[in-house]
């Protein structure tokens, strides 16, 4: 089963931007996760109306894992970026849909390829992220989860998420796989220090993600009780 979700929204004002990029920029550099920077500062401070061919802020890529974006246009708006240059040269509201059946039931037969063009709403897929991992990914979900959770209320507006494994509404990682239990560990483990050490700003959140990471660490290097039994 994949794990996947989608969201959308709006920086709340633009000045907040470059602090935004630096956040993400060392809380990826702690998790060693790939990054890709574009601007990052609106012209004058200000979101420019209408929409120009910019883009805004900060793209990065955990392991096995669609990007996640915090790349806005200069209205704004989250937008996936590697969309906008595609929609560019479709100017005529259309779309190709290439559809192929093939029987699995019989292996000599051969695959049905279908080609139609569809109108569609270039607005309901360039300002809707939409990021998949496999299951074996489950640890790298919640984090990634957790951390548009943490940045989406700190720093975006009108946003909204739909996540297909409903971990985002209910916190339970049980749905995420059955071995829940590495998991688990991150999750109590991050409440735990949340409890002790509240966030007053971005310093104390990478302080708190170094810390999770030793005491995880500490925790995997320990002897394996069952293997010396």
């Amino acid at each position: 089963m994949a794990l996947s979700f989608h969201y959308k929204g709006k920086l709340k004002n633009a000045p907040s931007l470059p602090f935004l990029v630096e956040e993400l920029e060392d809380i990826c550099h702690v998790f060693d996760w790939k990054i890709k920077v574009y601007n990052n500062i609106f012209p004058k401070n200000t979101f420019a109306d209408p929409v120009n061919d910019e883009n805004y802020g900060i793209m990065f890529t955990p392991p096995s894992s669609d990007p996640v974006s915090f790349v806005f246009d200069s209205e704004g708006r989250v937008i996936q970026p590697w969309l906008r240059d595609i929609l560019k040269k479709t100017q005529d509201g259309e779309i190709k849909v290439i559809t192929i059946q093939l029987n699995v039931d019989d292996a000599s037969s051969d695959p049905i390829v279908s080609e139609q063009n569809e109108a569609f709403d270039p607005a309901s897929i360039l300002y809707s992220v939409h990021v998949k991992m496999p299951s074996s990914s489950a640890e790298i979900y919640v984090k990634v989860v957790e951390l548009l959770r943490y940045l989406s209320q700190k720093y975006l507006e009108d946003f909204t998420i739909k996540d297909e494994t409903n971990y985002w509404g209910s916190g339970d990682v049980t749905i995420l796989k059955d071995d829940s239990t590495a998991i688990n560990v991150i999750v109590e483990r991050f409440q735990e220090l949340l409890g002790r050490e509240p966030i007053k700003d971005p310093k104390d959140f990478i302080r708190l993600l170094k810390k999770l990471n030793r005491e995880i660490k500490r925790e995997s290097d320990k002897p394996d009780k069952k293997s010396e039994e």
